[in-house]
């Protein structure tokens, strides 16, 4: 694990100063700067607080290399921000969080791909011949198909892809420390990531140093 820190180090300098003009996909959000790093007894609280074991390759990052910064797609979400599952932008400030102390429940990528096909074409119907009542009941019943309680589970939303994608970082259950994706809003379910085009499921090092190497590649062109 210390090899590929080193080596995820000496990468992003190498990338830092290839798209010296952050013209590579997110390179503007964080121009590839890390946060600083977190102290093993800050994360130890986060832990404690929300009962929780942090995977060690995500905790030998936080504590060496920067706490979110520079990153995948638009860059990765401070440990704290990354427990945030809605958003709310109002004054009130009242976030959703995920329920890091449970497991995440999946082994195998999850969709009900059926269902929604059907109700988006009831959705459909309803909204051509105006009938506002029936879309909004219908909106409701695939809100509750897709945001089971259960899916929000043991996972920390580590980077935002684009969209209403996100990507997260499993903690808790069989998938401990690999990287999933969260397509829910565009109906596409939940799955271990393939957006840097890895062959199998990925561990967060691992995600870190591709995306990395594919974007070095693509700066080099």
């Amino acid at each position: 694990m210390d090899e590929q820190i080193e080596r995820i180090k000496g990468k992003l300098i190498q990338l830092k100063e290839f798209d010296s003009e952050f013209k590579q996909f997110g390179a503007e959000n964080h121009k590839y700067v890390l946060n600083p790093p977190l102290t093993l007894d800050r994360i130890k609280q986060f832990e404690d607080e929300y009962q929780v074991s942090l995977p060690k390759e995500y905790i030998a990052f936080l504590t060496t290399l920067g706490d979110g910064g520079a990153g995948p797609f638009h860059g990765l979400n401070t440990l704290i921000d990354s427990r945030i599952m809605y958003f709310d932008n109002s004054e009130k400030a009242q976030h959703s969080y995920f329920e890091l102390s449970k497991p995440f429940p999946y082994t195998d990528s999850w969709n009900v791909e059926k269902e929604l096909a059907a109700l988006d074409e009831k959705i459909e119907q309803a909204y051509e011949d105006g009938n506002e009542e029936l879309e909004e009941q219908l909106l409701t019943k695939k809100s509750a198909l897709i945001n089971l309680p259960q899916n929000d589970y043991g996972r920390l939303n580590i980077s935002d892809y684009g969209c209403g994608i996100t990507i997260s970082l499993i903690v808790n259950g069989e998938e401990k420390g690999n990287i999933w994706t969260d397509d829910r809003v565009n109906d596409g379910g939940i799955y271990p990531s393939v957006e840097l085009e890895n062959t199998g499921k990925i561990s967060f090092l691992s995600w870190y140093e591709l995306w990395l190497d594919n974007t070095i590649k693509e700066s080099a062109i």
